[in-house]
């Protein structure tokens, strides 16, 4: 049985949340209460003790404007059991699962969760190209040079005066040549290291906040 089905009386008047009247309540059930037909409502409706906000010494006050309610289908009784659905002046209120005394509706919120993938931002590349020089070096050498010495004489001579007579002396001299040996001067190591850094992101989240409307007095204790 609902909170509310003791507190409802036959005859007592039913407001919206916006304090319109929607009528007068014609009987009681367990799960809901009857407003008949008349010169607001076309048809006889049947109110679920879920959409009752409180109850005072005025009458009854619904968490529904008189419009809401005209628009909702409650032309027969809900099924035993079964709990009526009703709009809610709030389009992003959750859902609530009415079950009597010590009903809870959830309060949502969104929270910024963070992932990280790996991705390529760029390469180094290593390679080598050739670049000349001129180089100098200062090499000793050696070369024969022919020395003439003219020495006095007087002697006789043999034979005939000829001028076939002479001398081939041959000359050296050393010459530089040059080649070149490839050898290794240096080595370059290439390797990678991983550098910690902090990225800062922000983001708009959402979260749910209640919205309690009271009407009356004495219908609100809040605990903790």
């Amino acid at each position: 049985m609902h909170t509310y089905t003791n507190q409802i009386q036959t005859g007592a008047t039913v407001y919206g949340s916006d304090n319109e009247k929607i009528g007068d309540v014609a009987s009681v059930g367990e799960d809901y209460f009857v407003i008949e037909k008349g010169f607001i409502l076309t048809t006889d409706i049947y109110v679920p003790m879920s959409a009752v906000a409180g109850v005072d010494d005025d009458g009854i006050r619904l968490t529904m404007t008189k419009n809401q309610v005209e628009d909702e289908d409650w032309s027969e009784a809900p099924a035993a059991g079964g709990n009526a659905s009703y709009a809610t002046d709030d389009a992003y209120r959750s859902e609530a699962s009415i079950t009597g005394e010590g009903d809870r509706i959830e309060r949502r919120e969104e929270r910024l969760t963070v992932d990280k993938t790996a991705e390529q931002a760029g390469s180094v590349h290593v390679g080598k190209h050739v670049e000349e020089d001129r180089q100098a070096v200062d090499v000793p050498v050696e070369r024969e040079e022919v020395t003439l010495e003219r020495h006095a004489a007087d002697r006789p001579a043999t034979g005939e005066l000829r001028s076939d007579d002479s001398i081939d002396v041959p000359i050296y001299e050393e010459r530089v040549e040059t080649d070149k040996e490839a050898r290794v001067v240096e080595e370059l190591e290439v390797g990678k290291r991983t550098v910690a850094d902090t990225e800062h992101v922000e983001e708009t989240v959402r979260r749910e906040e209640f919205d309690i409307e009271e009407t009356g007095s004495g219908t609100r204790r809040d605990r903790e």
